[in-house]
C-alpha cells in the first residue's frame, strides 16, 4: 500500500479546467467532488493534473545510458519523424529511463498545454505533475488493458498508451485485452501515479517554486553578519592596541636616547622640545653656522682679490668677518655674492692696512 498522497485534478468537458477530482491517501480514494478542491490539507500531498487523452501522445524511445538533458534532445530529433504538428509548435516531454532503458515520450500542442495551465491556476490550482490520461492505467503484464470512458477508450500495454474510438483500439491492440472499469482503474491509481512514465510538467512548463522568505536562512545570514562585524571590531581593537603599544615603546626609547643627548637635564619632560631646544643651542640661531658660513665661503672663493682674515660666529645667528680687498668695490661684489643666496652681509666702513681695504662683514640669514 501507498502511503503517498494526491490530489487527481480532471479535465472538463468542451475545454474547462476542471471536471472533477479525486483525493487519493493510503492507496485509495478518499475523497471525490466536481467542485473546486481545497488544496493544503496535507503539506506532503501532490497535486497531479490530468492532460485529456486524446490531446496527448506517448512514444516509448530506446536512449539508454543518456543523461535527462540529452535524453530530451534526442527526443525532440525522434519527434520530427512521428509529429503531426511542427516540432517548434508542440511542447515535448520525456521521461527517466526504464530498466530495459526505454523512455516515455510525450507530445503535447505547447498551447493547449498552456491554455490547461492557465485555466488551473485561475482556480488558485497550481499543480506539481501533469500526466496524460493514458497513463493512469497500469500496463498490463501481457497484452493490453482498456478503459472505456463513454465513446472514448483508452489504452495501455507494453510500450504503447493512447485514446481512440473502440474501433480504432480493435484494431490497433494485438493479443489480449484486459476491459477496466472506473472501480479498477480507481483501485489502482495510487500504484499507477507513483511510477508515471513521463511528466509533462517540465522543460517550459517546470513547477516554479514561489519565492518566500526562508526567514531560518535569514537569521543564519544576520548571525554571520553580526559575526564577521563583531571580528571585524576586534581586529581594529586588536591594531589599536597594538599601535599604541607600539607608541609607547616609541616614546619610551624617544625619553632614553634625549636623556643621553641632554645630560644637563635635570629632568625630561618634552623629549622633542628639549632636544630641538638643545640643537638651536648648538646650531645658534639665525640659519645656523653651517649654512652661513658656507653662504661665506662660497661668496669669498668666486670673488677676486678677496681675502677673509677672521671669522666669529655669535649666539644670535651672525657670523662676523673680517675681509681683505684690494678696492672697495671688491667688497661691494662680495656682498651682493652672498646676498644671492638668501643672506644678508652687511659691510662696517672699509680701512686702509697694508696697502688694501680692511671692512668688517656681518653675515645674517634673511
Amino acid at each position: 500500500m501507498s502511503d503517498d498522497r494526491y490530489l487527481l485534478l480532471f479535465p472538463g468537458d468542451e475545454g474547462a479546467p476542471l471536471g472533477g477530482w479525486l483525493r487519493i491517501a493510503g492507496g485509495a480514494v478518499v475523497g471525490r467532488g466536481r467542485d473546486i478542491p481545497a488544496v493544503g490539507e496535507g503539506e506532503d500531498e501532490r497535486i497531479v493534473a490530468v492532460a485529456p487523452g486524446p490531446d496527448v501522445t506517448v512514444h516509448w524511445l530506446d536512449l539508454p545510458n543518456l543523461s535527462q538533458a540529452q535524453a530530451a534532445a534526442a527526443a525532440r530529433l525522434a519527434a520530427a519523424d512521428v509529429a503531426a504538428e511542427p516540432v517548434d509548435r508542440l511542447h515535448i516531454a520525456v521521461g527517466p529511463a526504464g530498466e530495459d532503458g526505454a523512455r516515455a515520450m510525450a507530445l503535447v500542442s505547447g498551447s493547449r498545454m498552456a491554455t490547461w495551465m492557465a485555466g488551473l491556476q485561475s482556480l488558485a490550482l497550481d499543480p506539481d505533475h501533469v500526466v496524460p490520461e493514458t497513463l493512469l492505467i497500469p500496463p498490463a503484464a501481457e497484452g493490453a488493458r482498456r478503459w472505456a470512458r463513454g465513446d472514448l477508450h483508452l489504452v495501455r500495454g507494453d510500450r504503447i498508451a493512447f485514446a481512440a474510438e473502440s474501433v480504432v483500439t480493435d484494431a490497433l491492440v494485438d493479443g489480449p485485452v484486459e476491459e477496466l472499469d472506473d472501480a479498477a482503474v480507481e483501485a489502482g491509481l495510487a500504484g499507477a501515479l507513483a511510477a508515471i512514465p513521463v511528466d509533462l510538467r517540465q522543460g517550459a512548463f517546470a513547477k516554479r517554486r514561489p519565492w518566500a522568505v526562508d526567514w531560518k536562512s535569514l537569521r543564519r545570514m544576520a548571525w554571520m553578519v553580526a559575526g564577521l562585524c563583531l571580528l571585524t571590531l576586534l581586529i581594529q581593537g586588536a591594531l589599536i592596541l597594538r599601535y599604541t603599544v607600539a607608541a609607547d615603546a616609541v616614546e619610551r626609547e624617544t625619553g632614553v636616547i634625549a636623556a643621553k643627548a641632554l645630560p644637563r637635564a635635570g629632568r625630561i619632560v618634552n623629549a622633542r622640545a628639549q632636544l630641538a631646544e638643545r640643537l638651536a643651542e648648538l646650531r645658534g640661531a639665525g640659519m645656523g653656522f653651517g649654512a652661513t658660513a658656507a653662504a661665506l665661503f662660497s661668496a669669498v672663493r668666486d670673488t677676486a682679490n678677496i681675502e677673509l682674515s677672521s671669522l666669529r660666529y655669535d649666539r644670535d645667528g651672525s657670523l662676523r668677518a673680517t675681509v681683505e680687498a684690494s678696492a672697495a668695490s671688491d667688497i661691494a661684489a662680495l656682498q651682493q655674492r652672498i646676498a644671492a643666496q638668501g643672506f644678508t652681509a652687511d659691510a662696517g666702513e672699509p680701512r686702509s692696512g697694508g696697502g688694501r681695504q680692511i671692512a668688517e662683514l656681518t653675515v645674517r640669514g634673511q
